[in-house]
């Protein structure tokens, strides 16, 4: 993840609020060079919102389901009519239960941006951020009692398998930075962003034990299916988190030799430090017919671990216009990291130290005014900090990307889509410790082929369709230690992901007036662990309705609307995760 081009923090666990972002950047392919350390499979950039031109105060209020209670708030002020020396604040405050008992989640996030008047040739932006988040986090259902019979009858969907009196999970996230563009008076641009970013979270909570020890034995030593064990399980989890990341770049574009440049020459750097807690607590057994909570829970075990990675990065990107028709791009990047793992309980430590070069070429050729094939190549490293349970460091992760693919786009701009047939390598994957909550482990190679395709079009006057489907071909582990692992299939990645959603404006004229919407998504049947555990494909259906007027607007959202109970993935041979029920919610907007 990436907020305005720089990397955030590995060691957070908080998600990153989108109220305050402008755009989410879905990046495909070779973006490893664009945006520093990530996987050439894509990526996520978040762009937080900046100051406008014109003044301007939007507000909105949501009532749904499950007590849903939401208000967002945008203020601009332009005392000039520009950019320059105009003022943003905006924030969002929310709160909502959830269908699963003693689940919630409240949100509080604020966000103020200010541009400085420094000229025509040189722009700042200095943006800030504060979030609050609390919530009790949903643990999954007993696949037996779900997805499989259980001799006891099936589950309640709203059962908590964990205790609510030990499950609190606080967390503050304080980020500040800014963004520097200056113009030189020979073509060349130079672009600063510098973000320092700190995490607190305490959180606590109670897991089901994992492989065979799932589900405790009754007196005579026999397994009934009633009672989930806990023994030894529950996690208290501290984190300190604090990081720096910068990006210095300079850009020019230029012709040479008759062919169009546009270059990017930068380096890049990261560091963060993570003071992390992670107590092991022992809790009784729970039975999930007759749920008893509240239980005593006995420290165990005292983890307590300081992460430290450090990175520098640099970097050279070339876009060429060979012609009309041809356009190149070129990218390589040299890359050092550190890795450090100190032991508060124990004094023990590991050190590891990794530099390797990347980089990506790039060829597409426009046939046409509709047609633009296209065939990418591209390569990654990422540094990996902390341990397995085993206080073993990880090793950095690396990827290799090919690419053909062809975009599409009728004469009119209308019709907008794309095609692509992929081949991705990642070796040194960090996946979650099955036998050990809360730890991870490396997988050698993971192997993933498939076929992308997306569609935008205004089919008719008003009407508005967007289509995507994803066809995977291979998703295995094709390398690793244990040999028993090779040819297993990745968790959770469904053969077939699909989704088409349409929107109708009756009067395509304006900005203002009726709308409707409505669509479908969905994925076929997932593997989970490589066992005999598949989790069923679904499709939901959503629509929504509303009207906007000059100063007001009002919105009608239905998720899931026929309510269809299905389960979106597992987090391990025992346990899988829920779809979320009909939802309902109710906007009502205002702008000034």
């Amino acid at each position: 993840m990436y907020v305005d081009g720089l990397r955030v923090g590995q060691n957070t666990y908080v998600a990153t609020e989108l109220s305050g972002m402008d755009q989410v950047q879905i990046l495909k392919g070779p973006a490893s060079i664009n945006f520093g350390l990530v996987a050439p499979g894509g990526m996520v950039n978040l762009v937080t919102k900046r100051p406008e031109a014109e003044s301007f105060a939007r507000a909105s209020m949501t009532y749904g389901s499950y007590s849903l209670k939401e208000g967002t708030f945008d203020l601009n002020y332009s005392p000039n009519n520009s950019e320059k020396g105009a003022f943003r604040l905006n924030g969002r405050i929310s709160d909502q239960d959830d269908p699963t008992d003693y689940v919630y989640f409240k949100n509080f996030y604020i966000s103020p941006s200010y541009n400085f008047d420094l000229g025509d040739n040189t722009d700042l932006s200095v943006i800030a951020s504060y979030q609050h988040r609390e919530y009790i986090r949903q643990q999954g259902l007993p696949v037996i009692g779900t997805l499989k019979d259980n001799p006891n009858g099936s589950i309640d969907r709203s059962l908590y398998i964990g205790d609510p009196n030990f499950g609190k999970y606080e967390a503050d996230v304080y980020r500040t930075g800014y963004t520097f563009k200056h113009t030189f008076d020979n073509g060349w641009n130079f672009n600063q962003n510098f973000a320092v970013q700190k995490t607190e979270m305490d959180g606590k909570a109670v897991f089901a034990r994992t492989g065979s020890n799932f589900w405790a034995k009754d007196k005579q030593g026999e397994i009934d299916y009633t009672t989930i064990s806990r023994r030894n399980n529950s996690r208290h989890q501290v984190i300190d988190n604090l990081s720096f990341a910068i990006d210095n770049r300079l850009n020019k574009q230029f012709d040479l030799y008759g062919m169009q440049h546009d270059i990017n020459i930068g380096v890049d750097a990261f560091q963060e430090k993570s003071d992390y807690t992670n107590d092991k607590y022992d809790i009784g057994d729970l039975n999930i017919y007759n749920p008893v909570y509240g239980q005593n829970v006995t420290l165990k075990q005292n983890v307590r671990d300081i992460n430290r990675l450090k990175y520098l990065g640099l970097y050279l990107r070339d876009r060429i216009q060979l012609n009309d028709q041809l356009l190149l791009s070129l990218s390589g990047r040299q890359d050092w990291a550190q890795t450090q793992t100190t032991s508060l309980v124990t004094g023990n430590a590991s050190k590891q130290s990794d530099n390797a070069f990347t980089g990506s070429a790039s060829v597409m050729y426009t046939l046409n005014d509709i047609v633009a094939p296209y065939v990418s190549y591209a390569t990654s490293f990422t540094p990996n900090s902390g341990t397995d349970v085993n206080s073993n460091p990880f090793k950095p992760e690396k990827g290799k990307q090919v690419e053909v693919g062809m975009k599409l786009q009728s004469p009119d701009q209308r019709i907008q889509g794309a095609i692509a047939w992929y081949d991705l390598k990642r070796q040194n994957v960090l996946v979650t410790d099955t036998a050990n909550s809360g730890y991870k482990v490396q997988r050698g190679e993971q192997l993933t082929r498939g076929i992308e395709t997306e569609l935008s079009a205004e089919i008719l006057e008003g009407l508005k369709l967007t289509a995507a489907y994803t066809y995977t071909i291979d998703a295995e582990i094709s390398k690793d230690a244990n040999a028993s692992n090779v040819g297993k299939a990745l968790d959770n990645i469904p053969e077939h992901a699909y989704s088409l959603s349409a929107r109708y404006k009756f009067d395509p004229s304006s900005k203002l007036g009726w709308y409707v919407g409505g669509g479908f998504r969905g994925e076929t049947y997932k593997t989970v662990d490589g066992l005999d555990v598949h989790v069923p494909g679904y499709t939901v259906f959503d629509t929504e309705a509303g009207y906007d007027a000059e100063r007001w607007g009002a919105q009608l959202a239905i998720r899931n609307l026929f309510d269809k109970d299905y389960y979106t993935g597992a987090l391990n041979e025992n346990l899988v995760t829920l779809g979320n029920p009909r939802q309902i919610n109710f906007t009502v907007k205002f702008n000034y």
